[in-house]
This record gives structure tokens, C-alpha cells and sequence, in this order.
């Protein structure tokens, strides 16, 4: 398949990226190589024809969507909708990530697809939309609702984990919400099952099992003791996350994704977040130790 992929440095991209390279024609951007707001760009891109688009640029900083909806509602909302109309035109499958911010974390229960979103936050609003708006502009699309991803190298305070507990005697942690994660790794092995199956629609892709930030931070201490990591860190603080300031609120207490549609459009579907933390760990104390 000749496929397209925007965003190949962020997170989730560089994994993609690494994913992807076997048994494709891959063309990788990074946002240097290609701003996904810059028409003229695209237009240059899209000259060729693509098999499919994946896009996982994105501005992921909450505070930021918050303080400026115009500009990131550019980057999250009116570029992704841009490009699954330059996606229709060629009849390629466009690949578009969601979140679990969509969500209000009113109620302790899983959230399937058939959820009706209620976000609270600009970041979420903006995804939100995506969901909405891009199956009518694109029908051969493929929307990933993924939540908490860390992996190597992201700046995410799960992706942070290990480093911080081997730093620190003591380590401090939001509590009080609960959801699922997502190693970077498996968000992108699964993309590809996806793509290659020709999947289409809205799916939750997520390493299965709530777990809380305190619980993960907990998991990733005993099983980097295991390892033989000897982490400094004998003490997880934990700290109510309302406490944490006014747009804390804006973030859903409870957000836990249902995966049972992935897994039964291609079984068994991922593997627990357990089992990919202890994954990440591996990876982790071979890139420490190198």
C-alpha cells in the first residue's frame, strides 16, 4: 500500500512510522516536512495518490487548546477535515485519532462507541467534531479513540514514569480519575491490523482494564523492581486532581474505553495494560541501559 503519514514525529508518529516501514511504501512527514495546515503543501502531496492518510498531528496540549481555540481548532479540527476531503477525492482511506476527552466522566462505566460524546474541555469539543463531521466528509475513514498514550521518548507523564521513579525518592500523582492506557507501540501494531483489514468506521483503541494514574504509577514501580531497575522512588504521593486547578475539572473523572469492538473485528485485540507496560519497561531499560 502507498500510505501517507503526518505527524511521524510526535508520540504515536515515530512508532507508526517504525510500524509501517516494512511491507509498504511509506512516505513519513514530520511537521517540518509538512505543516498540515499549509494548503499548499498538501496540494504537493496529494498530487500522488495514496492507498491511504494517516494523520496523528495534533496539538495535544490541553492548557494550549484552552487558551487559544482559534489557532489549535486550525491544527485539531479544520486541517483533519481538509484532508479527509483530499482523501474523498482519491477514494484513499483516511485514519484520524480521537480521545477519551470527548467524554464528561459522568458515570463509572464503560464507554462504547455508541456513547454520545459530552466533552467538557476545548481539547475534547475539537475531537468531538472530528467524530462527527469527518465519516460525511469521508466515508472510507477510520476514527482511533485512543486515551493516555506514553511511550518512548513522549512527554507525557506516563511516558516520564520510570525516569521519575528512578530519580526521585518521592514522586507526586493526580488522583481520583480513572480510565485506560495506551503504549505507543500497540496503538501503532494495531493501526496497521486495521488499515491492512480495511476497516472503516469509529473504533476504541486501548490497552484494555481501567487503571487510575496512581495505580499505573504503583504497577510501573513494581514492575521496574522486577526488572532489576532498582528505582530511587519509595514513596508515591498522591493528590486529589480537583485540587490541581480550575481546568482540572475540564478533564473526565471517568473515562474508561470499551475495546470489546476491536476485539471482536480482529481477535483477540490488544493485549492488557498491564501486559504493555511491561513491554514499554523492557524497551525502556534497553534504550537506559545502552
Amino acid at each position: 500500500m502507498n500510505i501517507l503519514l503526518l505527524g511521524s514525529g510526535g508520540l504515536l508518529g515515530r512508532y507508526l512510522a517504525k510500524e509501517l516501514a516494512a511491507g509498504h511504501t511509506l512516505v513519513a512527514q514530520t511537521h517540518q516536512d509538512a505543516d498540515i495546515t499549509d494548503a499548499s503543501r498538501l496540494d504537493g502531496l496529494f498530487a500522488r495518490r495514496w492507498d491511504a492518510v494517516i494523520n496523528a498531528a495534533a496539538v495535544c496540549d490541553f492548557d494550549a487548546c484552552e487558551k487559544n481555540p482559534g489557532e489549535t481548532g486550525r491544527i485539531n479540527r479544520e486541517a483533519p477535515l481538509d484532508l479527509a476531503r483530499r482523501c474523498a477525492a482519491q477514494d484513499a482511506l483516511f485514519v484520524q485519532y480521537s480521545s477519551d476527552y470527548v467524554f464528561g466522566g459522568e458515570d463509572d462505566r464503560l464507554l462504547s462507541e455508541s456513547e454520545a460524546p459530552h466533552p467538557l474541555s476545548v481539547y475534547g469539543r475539537q475531537k468531538a467534531d472530528l467524530e462527527q463531521l469527518i465519516p460525511s466528509a469521508c466515508p472510507r475513514s477510520l476514527i482511533l479513540r485512543v486515551s493516555w498514550l506514553y511511550g518512548l521518548g513522549g512527554k507525557t507523564f506516563m511516558s516520564r514514569m520510570p525516569g521519575l521513579l528512578m530519580q526521585q525518592q518521592s514522586v507526586r500523582t493526580a488522583a481520583g480519575k480513572k480510565g485506560c492506557c495506551l503504549y505507543a507501540a500497540d496503538g501503532a501494531f494495531w493501526t496497521r491490523q486495521l488499515i491492512e483489514a480495511g476497516q472503516t468506521g469509529l473504533l476504541n483503541l486501548v490497552n484494555p482494564g481501567g487503571t487510575s494514574w496512581e495505580e499505573f504509577a504503583q504497577a510501573t514501580l513494581v514492575q521496574m523492581n522486577a526488572l532489576g531497575l532498582a528505582p530511587k522512588c519509595g514513596d508515591i504521593q498522591t493528590l486529589p486532581y480537583e485540587q490541581l486547578g480550575p481546568d482540572w475539572a475540564k478533564r473526565p473523572r471517568y473515562s474508561c474505553l470499551d475495546a470489546g469492538k476491536l476485539a471482536s473485528v480482529l481477535p483477540p485485540g490488544p493485549r492488557t495494560w498491564q501486559e504493555g507496560l511491561g513491554e514499554f519497561l523492557s524497551a525502556w531499560k534497553s534504550v537506559a541501559a545502552a
